[in-house]
């Protein structure tokens, strides 16, 4: 009885520190089956409370201005696209970066033109960073005339050794393009196979050494290595049961259970009751699959998880899965921050660990080591505020800087951060 005393106390303490801003703690649900004690810590930042607008689609996170750590890059739907200058946790400088992206969702950094400075690919346009980011704005270069893109991946696919562009909507098809030698002329589209409207990403799936490419429920295979033909086969349905939102994913590429054999991840993007499954490679050819799901730690709707990063968040070697709920498509609670630990490092049990619930959801979040210490911080930002969110009903962009690295996170080792796979009419 004394113990459970103790233990109230501590997790009313823990929430008084939470809500004023000490800590960002993940905690366990209070609602069964419960969620198991958490070993992972993040701390929020804002990076902006004031974006304007809704329907921000786009992002990213490069080295911008070269100076040696990441910024982040966000663009709102057929409208501006802004980087934020990164200073410190707390400190970013907005700079405008281009206008008029063609782009609803999808978008990525990459040297187009190879000059060494990073530029900014979003529908059927680029923008050529000036080199001078923080004072001029990108030059943009328009390679399709797309009416719209959801999805925008970059790979080898041909295996010439240079990056190519793979997009996705429901308003035309899954296509790709090699990037010529002067890019600020037409590019040569290929096109893959029919789209569905998110869930686009890349990877070796049949262990033959080229790129295949992933639509949610379907995968293409590359016949011939060099994307000149495509053989569909299926994976799983996915998403809403019907209409746009049918099999509407963020779905990866990679190796789940460590067996030498790429799996694939899908996660609900579009509907309210998400869901995260992933499937594991069985014969390593891409033609047998068996669906795992993730496990919640509470029985209540999720919203839609339009985000999804596999990756190593607490250096142990294997792979963890992060998402976050949509402010806008939104579930029975406020949204929240999710990495389910891969506690075995196989794949068979997979814990939950909520990292964020501060009435701030999240979209198209992605994963790299910002503030450079060596473990993985996640960037976000909204499609479309809440009313009733935290940050008084208003648009934010957010920054979650991974404790690891400071020893107040799991374990003070801290092995060098690894990404494996993540993904980029409505959101």
């Amino acid at each position: 009885m004394r113990n459970a005393s103790l233990l109230r106390l501590v997790w009313a303490v823990t929430a008084v520190l939470a809500w004023m801003g000490v800590w960002v703690w993940a905690a366990d649900q209070p609602a069964a089956p419960a969620a198991a004690p958490t070993r992972m810590e993040f701390r929020h930042h804002y990076i902006d409370r004031e974006l304007p607008g809704r329907f921000w689609g786009q992002t990213a996170l490069a080295d911008v201005d070269r100076d040696g750590d990441l910024d982040f890059i966000t663009g709102q739907q057929r409208a501006d696209i802004f980087w934020y200058e990164y200073h410190d946790a707390g400190r970013w400088t907005r700079h405008i970066l281009g206008s008029e992206s063609p782009s609803e969702v999808g978008g990525i950094a990459l040297d187009v033109d190879g000059d060494g400075w990073v530029d900014f690919a979003a529908g059927g346009a680029w923008y050529r960073n000036p080199r001078t980011p923080r004072t001029a704005s990108f030059e943009k270069h328009v390679f399709d005339n797309v009416p719209a893109v959801h999805d925008i991946v970059s790979a080898d696919i041909n295996r010439d050794g240079k990056p190519d562009i793979i997009t996705m909507s429901d308003q035309n098809n899954v296509r790709w393009y090699r990037i010529p030698e002067d890019p600020k002329g037409p590019w040569e589209r290929h096109d893959v196979g029919p789209s569905v409207h998110a869930g686009l990403s890349v990877g070796d799936i049949d262990g033959d050494g080229d790129i295949d490419i992933l639509r949610s429920n379907v995968w293409f295979e590359n016949a011939e290595g060099d994307g000149s033909r495509w053989i569909e086969h299926p994976t799983a349905l996915c998403g809403g049961p019907s209409g746009w939102q049918a099999n509407a994913s963020r779905s990866a590429v990679c190796d789940i259970n460590r067996d030498g054999r790429n799996d694939v991840v899908l996660a609900d993007a579009e509907i309210t009751g998400a869901k995260i499954v992933w499937l594991e490679n069985l014969d390593g050819r891409g033609r047998s699959w068996k669906k795992h799901e993730l496990p919640h730690g509470d029985t209540d709707p999720r919203g839609a998880y339009h985000s999804l990063s596999v990756a190593d968040f607490d250096g142990d070697g294997d792979l963890d899965i992060f998402s976050c709920e949509m402010e806008w498509v939104s579930g029975a609670r406020q949204p929240r921050w999710f990495i389910w630990e891969n506690v075995d490092g196989k794949g068979e049990k997979f814990v939950e660990r909520v990292i964020l619930d501060a009435g701030l959801g999240g979209h198209e979040a992605v994963v790299a080591d910002v503030d450079g210490d060596g473990d993985l911080d996640i960037c976000s930002k909204l499609w479309s505020p809440r009313k009733d969110n935290a940050n008084a009903g208003r648009n934010h962009a957010d920054f979650l800087e991974n404790l690891l690295a400071t020893g107040k996170g799991r374990g003070a080792a801290v092995k060098p951060a690894r990404v494996e796979s993540q993904q980029q009419k409505a959101p």
